[in-house]
C-alpha cells in the first residue's frame, strides 16, 4: 500500500526557506502571509509604531518666515490697511483676516528703553 500525503509548502520572501503552510506561515482571512512566522515576527518588532518624539508641523502665519512675520506685525502696529499688506507680502486678503480674526498675528512690542540704547551703541563705531 502506498500512501501519498499532499503537504501544502510556501517559500518565505525573506529567509528564503520552503516550510509547510499550516505550521510554519500565520493565516490572513483567507490566505497566508508573504513571510515564515520567525521572520514574520522579526520584521515586527523591528517596525516602530510611533516615533520617538512628534513634531508639530507648522500651519498658517507661523509658517511665514520670521521676517516676513515681524514686518506684517509692524505694518499692523502702523496701521497700515489690510489689503494693503495682503498686496505687500502676496498673501490672500481672506486669509490675512483669517489669522487675525483667529489671533494668529501676535501684537506688536515696541522695544523697550534699554534695548533702544544698546542698539544706538551698537551701531556706533568704536573709538580709538
Amino acid at each position: 500500500m502506498m500512501y501519498i500525503y499532499k503537504m501544502e509548502v510556501k517559500l518565505c520572501k525573506l529567509c528564503n526557506e520552503v516550510k509547510d503552510l499550516e505550521t510554519g506561515y500565520y493565516k490572513a482571512g483567507g490566505s497566508y502571509q508573504k513571510y515564515c512566522k520567525p521572520c514574520h515576527n522579526k520584521k515586527r518588532y523591528e517596525y516602530k509604531m510611533t516615533p520617538s518624539k512628534y513634531v508639530k508641523k507648522l500651519k498658517g502665519f507661523s509658517k511665514l518666515p520670521a521676517e516676513t512675520q515681524e514686518k506684517i506685525i509692524y505694518d499692523i502696529y502702523v496701521k497700515i490697511q489690510y489689503k494693503e499688506i495682503a498686496k505687500k507680502y502676496g498673501i490672500k486678503y481672506q486669509t490675512l483676516l483669517c489669522w487675525k480674526r483667529k489671533g494668529l498675528i501676535p501684537n506688536y512690542e515696541p522695544p523697550t528703553k534699554e534695548e533702544r540704547l544698546n542698539s544706538k551703541t551698537e551701531n556706533e563705531p568704536a573709538v580709538l
